[in-house]
């Protein structure tokens, strides 16, 4: 089960507070706690957990807060592809209230310097993944020579295209499949985006939604996915463990729908659990996990 996530890795700052702010509002937080995290570092993290054999490529700086995120990455058995810059690593601040609800704040760092040479540079590890996965977090020169090279070498890439701001509509509908969440696939599809998929030429789409599941669009057909019901904690992570578990289902030779089930029964487990990294079940945790 080969999985190659391309994508920001940076420190994450989490601070709990009672409320989001009001205009001109200082709040106290209740609680704090850092560590590693971005999209597709989390998402390598949870295919990791779940069996996969990962490959993360990120840019990174020479700093104290890169060096973390490197060690975590070895420590949970995935293969660092690291391409290093002379900035400090990006950093996402998240508040989350006391309904389990979060505001995310990102700052690009070294990932942001991210390029399409760096993806050249790994060229080897890319072709012989089973999986690509890409997120909206790095620029897009990287994303595209990244996914030529998978192309190229056959293999299946699939886009969470977060955020949803200055999305490659190119990479959108070449993409094998797309994984926007309800709000993302609004802002890129419009209000009824399932109308909007379908006229788009986009070959298969997975939209999350939250508590609801997962709505999945294949071979001109919509199935919805039912979710696991659990009490939120925190749902920093739940996207991203889902994309994770998504591509391990999909390796594992499930088909779609028992794949997509897989990932809402993973990203069910990381929303009851606080933080988001450390969030990330186990393949064990799954398998306990009923309806």
């Amino acid at each position: 089960m080969k999985i190659t996530v391309v994508g920001l890795g940076g420190d994450s700052l989490f601070m709990g507070v009672d409320h989001f702010h009001r205009e001109g509002e200082t709040l106290a937080a209740t609680s704090f706690f850092s560590e590693p995290g971005g999209k597709g570092y989390n998402q390598a993290v949870a295919a990791a957990r779940l069996g996969g054999e990962v490959a993360f490529l990120g840019a990174f700086g020479k700093d104290a807060g890169s060096e973390k995120c490197i060690s975590f990455l070895k420590n949970e058995g995935i293969t660092p592809l690291v391409a290093y810059k002379d900035v400090p690593c990006a950093c996402a601040c998240i508040l989350t209230d006391r309904a389990g609800e979060n505001r995310v704040t990102v700052f690009g760092g070294a990932a942001s310097l991210l390029s399409a040479e760096d993806a050249e540079g790994f060229k080897g590890q890319i072709s012989a993944s089973q999986i690509l996965i890409l997120q909206n977090e790095v620029p897009v020169q990287a994303n595209r020579a990244a996914f030529e090279i998978a192309k190229k070498a056959g293999v299946t890439v699939m886009f969470n295209p977060a955020p949803a701001v200055g999305v490659d509509r190119e990479l959108l509908t070449a993409a094998d499949i797309i994984t926007p969440n309800k709000h993302e696939a609004q802002v890129l599809f419009g209000e009824d985006y399932k109308s909007g998929i379908e006229q788009s030429g986009i070959k298969t789409a997975v939209v999350t939604l939250g508590g609801d599941g997962a709505d999945l669009y294949d071979k001109g057909c919509w199935t919805h996915i039912p979710s696991y019901k659990v009490r939120p904690i925190d749902t920093t992570g739940g996207g991203d463990c889902f994309n994770g578990a998504l591509a391990v289902g999909i390796c594992m030779g499930k088909n779609l729908a028992q794949s997509c089930d897989f990932a809402c029964k993973a990203a069910s487990i990381a929303v009851s659990r606080p933080h988001a990294v450390e969030a990330m079940p186990r393949f064990v945790d799954i398998s306990s996990k009923n309806k």
